[in-house]
Formats: C-alpha cells, sequence, structure tokens
C-alpha cells in the first residue's frame, strides 16, 4: 500500500513539508487536506493556513478546529465521482462514530474549491463553508498513489495500470513478481491465466503476482536505460539495484518489461526469451 503520513500539528504552526493541496478558499487562499476529532467521529478538514484556520462539516455546521492532522506524501490524485461513490484506492480519512468509512473530496461552491467529507450512506459530499455543512452531490475523491495487489489467473483489479497488447491482441497490464530473488517487472496478460518475467535470458511463467493500479501515470520515451524523473520503480535485484517499468514494440506486440539501468536496456519477457530493446517508453507519474 502506498505510504501517506498524517502530522499533528495545530491551526498556529507552520505548514509541515509535502502537505497536500486541495483547493481554494472564495478570496483565493490555499487549502489544504487535514482531519480532526469531533463527537467522535473523525472528519475531513478544511486547512486554511493564512487564516489560522481550520474547519470540519457536521451536523449542519461549519465548526472550526485548533488541534489537526495534516495529510503530507506525494502523487496523490483527485478522481471525479459523484452520488456518495468513491473510486478504488480513495483514501480513507477517518470514519463516523458508529464505523461509517468516511473519504476525502472537494467540490466548488460559491469561488471556492473546498475539500470535505464523502459521507456514502447520505450519498453526497459535505463541505464545511459560510458557517454551515454545504451538500454536494459532484465533486473529486483524493485517491492514493500506486498500490500493488495481490492476484493469480485472470483476475484484474479496478484501476489496473492497462501496458500494451500481445501479438495476437491480448491485452497486457503491468505487474510485478518474485523470481529467484529479485522483484521483477512482469506482463500480466488475463487471457492466459499468468505472468511473464525476463529473467537469465528466458521468459519465465509466474502465477502468482501482483498488479499496479492506480490514477495519474504516462509513459514517456527514454532508451539505453535510461529513466526520465517520475520514472515509478517496480522493484530491484537481488543484489539492490532498482528496477523500472517499460515497454517497448517487438514481434507485433507492445509488451512491457524491466529497465535495467547497469545494463543500458529494457528487458522484455516475449517468445520464451528476454529480449533486449533499446528503444521503449518509462511508466511515469505525471
Amino acid at each position: 500500500m502506498a505510504e501517506h503520513t498524517w502530522v499533528s500539528t495545530s491551526i498556529y504552526s507552520d505548514l509541515p513539508p509535502f502537505a497536500i493541496h486541495a483547493g481554494h478558499d472564495s478570496d483565493g487562499d490555499p487549502i489544504y487536506v487535514g482531519r480532526a476529532y469531533h463527537n467522535g467521529d473523525i472528519l475531513p478538514a478544511k486547512i486554511v493556513p493564512n487564516k489560522k484556520q481550520a474547519y470540519v462539516a457536521w451536523g449542519g455546521e461549519e465548526i472550526n478546529k485548533q488541534d489537526i492532522e495534516v495529510l503530507t506524501g506525494h502523487h496523490y490524485s483527485w478522481i471525479p465521482a459523484s452520488g456518495g461513490e468513491v473510486p478504488p484506492h480513495a483514501l480513507r480519512v477517518g470514519q463516523t462514530g458508529d464505523g461509517e468509512p468516511l473519504f476525502i473530496g472537494r467540490g466548488h461552491w460559491q469561488g471556492s474549491l473546498t475539500p470535505g467529507k464523502i459521507h456514502p450512506s447520505h450519498g453526497c459530499l459535505y463541505i464545511p463553508y459560510g458557517g454551515h455543512e454545504q451538500r454536494l452531490d459532484s465533486y473529486e475523491v483524493l485517491v492514493q498513489p500506486e498500490t500493488w495487489v495481490n492476484s493469480s489467473g485472470s483476475n484484474l483489479v479496478p484501476g489496473t495500470i492497462h501496458a500494451g497488447h500481445d501479438a495476437d491482441g491480448d491485452a497486457i497490464y503491468v505487474g510485478r513478481a518474485y523470481h529467484e530473488g529479485d522483484l521483477l517487472p512482469a506482463k500480466v496478460i488475463p487471457n492466459k491465466n499468468c505472468a511473464y518475467v525476463p529473467f537469465g535470458g528466458r521468459e519465465v511463467v509466474k502465477h502468482d503476482f501482483e498488479l499496479l493500479a492506480g490514477y495519474g501515470y504516462g509513459w514517456v520515451p527514454d532508451a539505453n536505460g535510461g529513466v526520465p524523473p517520475g520514472a515509478v520503480v517496480c522493484g530491484r535485484t537481488s543484489d539492490g539495484e532498482p528496477l523500472y517499468i517499460g515497454r517497448g514494440h517487438y514481434g507485433g506486440s507492445l509488451t512491457p518489461g524491466k529497465i535495467h539501468q547497469s545494463h543500458g536496456c529494457l528487458y522484455i519477457p516475449f517468445g520464451g526469451q528476454e529480449v533486449r530493446v533499446q528503444n521503449y517508453e518509462v511508466l511515469v507519474r505525471v
């Protein structure tokens, strides 16, 4: 699971590094993602540093809080949703007193872009604004950075990263698997009920693997073992060298594999072999 950190602080302290920006107040002041306790609930909060204020939405009101936690981290995304729904990998931030999960959303209201609580059983986002708890039916949801999900066979999870296609047209997804002490990028082909990794000159079949799921990815051209900023580390060799996810065209396919920087290339598993590719694309955070 992706790492994130909640930092306990007060509204009178400086924001911690890498606080998650959520939007802006109607006067343009930036707003950040937080949470706070209120009447037995753990609630998403809007933090407005320029005003030395933080607020939660509860019981129809906008409630001021002084002791808060600030969400910090990297590579979060905001994904559109509505009606109390949240996408896969939405960040659960808190819960009601009776245990219902609450998620972080944000929505436009009177010139602001304000975060608040997505309350699934109520079918909406509530934001604290203008002294009141405002109800919004359409909003964006904060989702976590990359998530690796255990899988096998043809099982896919929502948000799985599509990587390309096999020579016969079968869809390929981004995965990883262990082999001989290495954690290796894998091509996962649900129609074939397995995954494949490149290792030691061969294409190795794996039946247990992890799938990469999440949002905010892209593919950027590179070559000869190079990787651009934001490249996704997928695994490592047994002696600790990081391996990145790349993909390349070969034999009528677009196949993902491992970028091995010290070898100056991408290796893909194809046709029983570990194939060396010099020009490729790299999976990055955008």
